[in-house]
């Protein structure tokens, strides 16, 4: 039984083979890729009990995925089709005063009211507080999809059964790999055909015939300085003017999907010297885990590159499997520690071999690697393979699409991809172009568009007011001297839009405070100004500038009181109770913003209509609406009761 009611949808099932029938009436209403997969996973897991569970609010449930993708595509998928829930994707640690620390998810407040709450992360004991952990009614583990998994999700999506699927066309790919193979509109086997290549391309180690050199890549200026250098420094070492000591092994760190793999080959081909890649996963694979077997199989790749008859480069990928052996048990370390000591042991034995040897690790989480592994004389140089940003990913459609779309097109869709990798580009591109070629036509930018931000659900009223809410944010920064990075209607989840700022790394003084509560209160201004009222897409914006103000006044000291939260009455707090002074600053910079926001209502309108038209506007792009001129006047504008259900608020650190 599927997990949500698709109004007679969902077809029935052949208990044979684990594959919707085909007699099934409704087979030509197929599912979109990514919900049909998120229900097969989620209906192979969940038994009565957890249905039950989930049914009976106020709960509180985990769910732990294979990887990040996943998280994200249940969170959607529960989004749609589980009203009355609350659930949120915990994938990354939150960044406060400098450090990393897990995640504090607003929605646990939602058991008060009689919620229920998920939170889903791929690794919930790094990325959720104790609280969410502790008091978890239910923890359920969705793994990898399997063979059937595939076989009902490719059903559904297509409407036919698909013949031949193995678990070896699955290995080794991702939620994102799935999404991408298997598509509306394309045949059972030709989704097989997808897969089958992409589990080819991963298992195909890159080498010197098949990687790109380090000219045909768009780099980060970080990571193209260090290839530059390192690709003189290796030439040295090649011709003989050099020791083959002066290569330093390097640690290439970074999220997903930006490349580190591609960078590390690259690196190689540039230098015209062998790549031998392997990574800790494919130690256990080769050898069935048991620990002599796997250190054997690492052995073979440290000979590999140490036996080599000419300069090599080496990668050891997903280095952060082996764990941190200051944060292991007992248990895990008697089996780990001749693992990480023998890998300890084979970086220093192609040090000191004298050998023109370059050793690269790649890692998606850097803090988790043991110390001795990335002491001098190891992997001992740290490079930031991060997202790219906007002349970056500029280049990168370029070089995939070429000169089948225009330059300003290429500039609109580095603005509508803003924070993608360089994989989810390609995998864009890739989906664009099945689209035109199942349709027999050229490639258009639309293509592309409807790849990179399908078209929003929401009304065009409701978009006009998320536009207003978030054009009141940036002209308002922009009119206080904040620096504004980019400003966006493309919605997730509850967030209706966004907009970035430049943080500023000075120490904070009490105008900082008033001028960053004031932007945050502009969106709110924007509203009551400009539109049909204030409406509850500001409820994030306000209770971040109140926590501003309370700590500013109890903790930092800077409105006069120098008393601490513990030594301070917050019945008589200067004059009055605490509370009454809260609101009477909130009150006035958010009168501040409302003048601001009446007084540039025009620059507002010219922002809002440039926001529905392109979705994303860079600061660039903002800084040219500025200094066009005005045409006519900005009109108010008025949406419904049912339109403010909607949260255009800010995100979570986004001012």
């Amino acid at each position: 039984m599927s997990l949500h009611n698709l109004a007679n949808r969902a077809p029935s099932v052949d208990d044979d083979n684990d594959c919707p029938t085909d007699s099934s009436p409704e087979t030509k209403l197929p599912l979109r890729t990514s919900d049909a997969l998120a229900e097969t996973m989620l209906d192979a897991v969940l038994t009565p009990r957890l249905r039950r569970l989930m049914a009976s609010p106020p709960r509180l449930i985990l769910i732990r995925t294979a990887d990040s993708a996943c998280a994200e595509l249940l969170a959607r998928y529960l989004r749609r089709f589980r009203q009355g829930m609350m659930v949120e994707a915990v994938s990354a640690l939150a960044k406060s005063g400098g450090k990393s620390e897990p995640r504090d998810s607003t929605k646990l407040a939602g058991l008060e009211f009689g919620r229920t709450v998920i939170l889903i992360s791929q690794d919930p004991g790094r990325y959720l507080v104790p609280e969410a952990l502790n008091g978890a009614d239910a923890v359920i583990e969705v793994g990898a999809p399997n063979v059937a998994v595939i076989r009902k999700t490719i059903f559904l999506v297509t409407g036919k059964r698909v013949h031949g699927l193995t678990a070896a066309d699955l290995e080794g790919l991702g939620t994102t790999d799935f999404t991408t193979a298997i598509r509306p509109k394309l045949s059972p086997q030709e989704c097989l055909a997808n897969l089958r290549r992409a589990v080819a391309a991963r298992r195909a180690p890159p080498d010197a015939n098949i990687a790109v050199s380090l000219k045909d890549l768009a780099l980060t200026k970080v990571v193209a300085d260090w290839a530059q250098d390192t690709v003189n420094l290796m030439g040295k070492v090649a011709n003989g003017e050099l020791d083959a000591a002066a290569l330093r092994h390097t640690c290439l760190e970074g999220p997903p999907g930006t490349g580190k793999t591609t960078v590390a080959a690259a690196l190689a081909v540039s230098a015209g010297w062998t790549f031998h890649s392997s990574s800790v996963g494919a130690w256990f694979a080769e050898s069935g885990g048991h620990l002599g077997d796997v250190i054997r199989a690492a052995r073979k790749f440290f000979d590999e590159l140490a036996l080599n008859t000419g300069p090599v480069v080496g990668l050891i990928d997903e280095i952060d499997a082996l764990p941190n052996r200051a944060t292991m048990g007992r248990d895990d370390a008697s089996w780990w520690t001749p693992v990480i000591n023998f890998v300890l042991t084979e970086i220093d034995r192609v040090r000191k071999s004298g050998r023109p040897v370059l050793l690269i690790a790649a890692t998606n989480h850097f803090g988790k690697l043991d110390t001795a592994l990335i002491r001098p004389g190891r992997l001992e140089r740290r490079v930031s393979v991060l997202l790219p940003d906007g002349d970056e990913r500029r280049a990168m459609f370029r070089k995939v699409l070429g000169d089948r779309i225009t330059a300003e097109g290429i500039c609109i869709l580095a603005r509508l991809s803003s924070g993608a990798t360089p994989a989810q580009i390609e995998s864009w591109c890739a989906g664009a172009f099945a689209t035109a070629a199942a349709q027999k036509r050229a490639l258009a930018l639309s293509d592309l568009i409807a790849q990179i931000a399908p078209p929003s659900l929401r009304s065009p009223q409701m978009d006009r007011a998320v536009a207003l809410h978030e054009a009141g944010h940036a002209i308002v920064a922009h009119e206080l001297g904040v620096p504004v990075l980019e400003i966006s209607i493309i919605g997730s989840g509850d967030v209706g839009g966004w907009v970035h700022t430049k943080p500023d790394h000075a120490l904070l003084t009490r105008d900082m405070v008033e001028r960053t509560a004031t932007l945050m209160l502009a969106g709110r201004a924007a509203d009551m100004v400009l539109g049909g009222g204030a409406h509850a897409g500001a409820a994030n914006d306000l209770e971040t500038v109140n926590s501003m103000l309370r700590s500013a006044m109890l903790e930092l000291g800077l409105y006069g009181s120098l008393t601490t939260p513990s030594n301070t009455d917050l019945r008589h707090y200067q004059g009055t109770t605490f509370w009454a002074r809260i609101s009477a600053e909130t009150d006035r910079l958010l009168e501040q913003a409302c003048e601001i926001v009446d007084r540039r209502r025009d620059d507002i309108g010219k922002l809002v209509d440039a926001l529905l038209l392109e979705r994303v506007v860079t600061g660039e792009r903002l800084s040219e609406l500025l200094l066009t001129e005005i045409n006519e006047p900005f009109e108010t504008i008025e949406y419904s009761n049912a339109d403010r259900k909607m949260e255009p608020s800010l995100p979570s650190g986004r001012v």
